[in-house]
Parts: C-alpha cells; structure tokens; sequence
C-alpha cells in the first residue's frame, strides 16, 4: 500500500520514532497495523502539479474543513507549534506596553536596556548563579553601588570611590570611570564604551565580559 502526500512535514511526523502529537499516533498506529498484513510505503509528491490523487485529496480535505467536529470536545483548531507562537508573541506584546508605560522611571535601566529582548535569556543560561546576578543588578541599577546607595540614605554620596568625578551608577562603571580603561581595554578593547554598546550588544547577541 502506497500513501502519497505533498507534506514532508507530515511524512517526517510520521517517520518519527517518538511524537507527542495524538493525532500522528493515530495514524502511526494504523499505518502499523496496516504493515502487519501488506507492504506499506510513504511518498511525497509535488503539490499543485497536477498529481490527479493529490488534487483529489485537496478537494477532500477542503470539503472536510467545514463540517462539523467529531471528537472529543473541546477542540482547537490549531496545532500545538501555532499556539505556542502565539503565546510567545503575545507575551512579548505584553513586555513591550509593560515596558513603554513605566514613563520616567527605571532611568538606570533604560540607559543600558532598549527593551524586552527574547534572546537575553538564552544568553543567561550558560551563567552561573553569580554572574547572572551581577549582570542584571548592573543592566537594572539594583546594585550597590554608590548612587543607589545614596539614594536608599545608606551614604553620604554618590560618587564614584575610585574616580570622585561622576555619580558611581551601572554606566559609569561600565563605560566611563577613568581608572577602570585598562580593564575596559582588556575585556571589550576598548577605553571607553557608549551606553548604546551596552545596548547593542545586550540585544544582538554579542559578549561582554563582567
């Protein structure tokens, strides 16, 4: 017995030795049952070419795509990969109006960050425990630095103890403090940094070493 079909996605599903998917197990189970008592091959074919079977199976599963449901209710027409897509966008919809309406809070932050990034995660996860803290008391201004120290009324002063010449924020240590540039010049090779390389290389993937 022959089965043609013009999805290779489907076909791969079907080859699959493990899926999570009922409907492929189904399928998978009749195909096995089936081979039990004749030979049983899978073929793909060109779609739209004018394959007459194809066409006839087209007009099939149009016709079929308004009936009514059978099976166990509820049902949601669409597949598992599509919801999770879905899910993931609108999630990342939500970050972004979170985001635009914290108005002129989170200064820190906002200096060092563009937005909600999805590939940030996954470069955290490679950190251990401790390098993840302090990347993200330095990228968020929740540290203990001077400046927020000041302002939680634990100093006296925000300036930086190394150079005494600007508030000690994130942006300071990361990009301007002159007795930190041989440090800089090691690590990013270069003297001095731009908050907007800090942004650049927190959303395209780059590496900062801290």
């Amino acid at each position: 017995m022959s089965t043609c079909s013009d999805s290779q996605v489907a076909l791969k599903a079907l080859q699959n030795v493990r899926t999570m998917y009922p409907l492929v197990q189904q399928c998978q189970k009749s195909l096995n049952d089936i081979s039990t008592r004749h030979a049983v091959g899978l073929y793909w074919v060109p779609g739209h070419a004018g394959v007459r079977g194809n066409k006839i199976a087209d007009e099939l599963a149009r016709g079929g795509s308004v009936l009514e449901f059978l099976g166990t209710e509820p049902a949601l027409g669409i597949s598992r990969p599509d919801t999770r897509r879905r899910i993931r966008r609108w999630l990342v919809n939500q970050q972004w109006i979170r985001w635009r309406g914290l108005g002129d809070t989170q200064r820190q932050a906002r200096e060092l960050i563009s937005g909600p990034c999805l590939g940030a995660k996954a470069r955290f996860l490679p950190c251990n425990r401790t390098k993840s803290r302090v990347v993200t008391s330095l990228l968020t201004g929740h540290n203990t630095l001077r400046r927020r120290l000041n302002l939680l009324g634990l100093l006296d002063g925000p300036l930086c103890m190394r150079c005494g010449a600007e508030e000690e924020t994130s942006a300071h240590i990361l990009c301007e403090c002159e007795t930190l540039v041989s440090l800089r010049h090691a690590y990013v090779d270069s003297f001095f940094l731009e908050t907007e390389d800090i942004k650049s290389t927190y959303n395209s993937g780059g590496h900062l070493e801290l």
